[in-house]
């Protein structure tokens, strides 16, 4: 009897081995693939923010232009309404970087 019972725990043991092998190849594809979908996830939410910040970046230089554009043409206006101040301001403000270099 004891012969027996050693080849059924040893078909027993073996059955049981198989089954845990086959949960591991399951659980390696199961990772597999979970590993595949978040570097998806991750691809395109980088895509998205590159995407955020180059239009960002697009929408900065736009408004420095305009806003450059529209202090320009205000001292334009400014000047053109008081020339005399203008070139008096100018001067003034050349004879103080004069004065700033010779120290």
């Amino acid at each position: 009897m004891s012969l027996d019972h050693k080849t059924t725990t040893s078909g027993a043991a073996s059955g049981d081995f198989e089954a845990v092998s086959q949960q591991l190849a399951a659980l390696r594809e199961d990772m597999s693939r979970l590993a595949e979908t978040v570097t998806g996830i991750a691809g395109r939410r980088r895509d998205h923010l590159v995407s955020d910040i180059a239009e960002g970046f697009d929408e900065a230089k736009n408004y420095a232009a305009s806003t450059g554009k529209s202090a320009e043409h205000q001292l334009e206006v400014s000047v053109a309404a008081h020339p005399l101040l203008a070139v008096g301001l100018a001067a003034g403000a050349g004879l103080l970087v004069g004065a700033m270099s010779r120290r």
